[in-house]
């Protein structure tokens, strides 16, 4: 049997580096949610860049998790 550890380790690597991103990424569309919150709590104008970058934070999220389904569903190929 052998055991290509070069693909390993790659493959290893990989998911830690989105596995990490994705959280990090979510992470940072929360505390954009969470900035947005207060300034509505202390009845300002909720900056349009909050709501904007959790926006994109949170689109970011679902597109990764979408296209991690196509790849693991065959049916979709």
């Amino acid at each position: 049997m052998h055991v290509n550890w070069g693909a390993l380790g790659e493959v290893a690597l990989v998911s830690l580096i989105f596995g990490v991103g994705l959280a990090v990424l979510f992470a940072f569309g929360v505390t954009a949610m969470s900035r947005r919150a207060v300034a509505i709590d202390e009845k300002r104008q909720p900056s349009f860049m909050d709501t904007g970058v959790a926006a994109l934070c949170f689109a970011g999220c679902l597109a990764a998790v979408l296209y991690g389904l196509y790849l693991i569903i065959p049916q979709f190929h």
